[in-house]
């Protein structure tokens, strides 16, 4: 347990960049963490950290020595996990990261689903754009990524992979309410709602936009999806959502969803991953066979 304590301290170093502002987090002072410090990097016979003006920087040693710590911090949760599992999985917590298209509805009813069975496990969500989510995966931040088209990793190992369609959104009483499927030129009639820019939504209209070569008149521009289903009611206005399999059912009252042809925009991967190698809590693991079934079930709803 010593060596974990200190384990925590060097992380703690690592993720606030310098002694004072990880002794403070750490609630010790700046001068016991620093001896704590110096006396490991006296063991180890190297330093593993630079130390400049602005903070403290991890050397090529420090680099190795981190993911080693880090790999330990995450088995000795797993194991604390595995104890309590005796105790019929009372308390623990799960950490993910989740892409912001996910987190309006299919994350928080598979998270509200899985306390109901579970009252005693905690979440801890990170909303995040792939790339960051993916880093918080490689840092131990998390224990699951539940992502969109995430690039790939060799340290990453998917748990589940489905292929949804991009949906057109629209007011129920919109004039293309009764159509099927529509072509993206269909929308560009009326002004569009967009996804900000870095988004992964956003990124697949813009491939899809450009070959076209027509203005867009472009109403707004949001990160948020409830801003944007907020934007569409009572308007002409279109916006964009990828179909996670409640989108048609939770809004039925106040909007439409219409996919939009798979010729011009593919379907794109939802991704439940884990880092390979990395033992899962049973918390954790348990929570993921649940994501792993809701994201069969929306496979099979759309």
């Amino acid at each position: 347990m010593r060596h974990l304590r200190l384990f925590e301290y060097i992380d703690a170093i690592v993720r606030e960049g310098s002694v004072r502002r990880a002794a403070d987090k750490l609630y010790v002072t700046a001068s016991a963490l620093d001896r704590r410090l110096q006396d490991l990097e006296e063991e180890l016979g190297t330093p593993i950290f630079e130390r400049h003006a602005r903070g403290m920087r991890l050397t090529a040693a420090g680099e190795i020595y981190v993911n080693y710590i880090r790999h330990h911090i995450a088995e000795s949760q797993r194991v604390q996990s595995e104890i309590l599992r005796l105790q019929g999985m009372q308390r623990g917590q799960v950490a993910i990261a989740v892409s912001p298209a996910l987190a309006t509805d299919f994350v928080p009813s598979v998270v509200r689903l899985f306390r109901a069975r579970h009252p005693g496990i905690s979440f801890l969500i990170r909303v995040a754009q792939h790339e960051v989510a993916m880093q918080h995966l490689l840092s131990f931040d998390v224990d699951l990524a539940i992502i969109i088209a995430p690039p790939k990793h060799p340290d990453v190992f998917d748990l589940a992979v489905v292929k949804q369609p991009l949906l057109a959104a629209m007011d129920k009483d919109h004039p293309l309410a009764k159509t099927g499927s529509l072509r993206l030129s269909d929308c560009l009639q009326y002004p569009l709602v967009l996804p900000s820019t870095g988004l992964t939504t956003r990124e697949m209209l813009e491939g899809a936009l450009h070959p076209l070569g027509r203005d867009v008149r472009i109403a707004a521009e949001t990160n948020s999806y409830e801003v944007m289903r907020g934007l569409l009611h009572g308007t002409d206005q279109i916006g964009f959502v990828l179909s996670t399999g409640r989108n048609q059912r939770e809004n039925s009252n106040v909007l439409l969803f219409r996919q939009i042809n798979a010729r011009e925009i593919h379907p794109v991967p939802i991704i439940c991953a884990q880092l390979r190698n990395r033992g899962l809590s049973v918390a954790a693991a348990q929570f993921s066979h649940l994501v792993i079934q809701e994201m069969e079930s929306m496979y099979m709803e759309d």
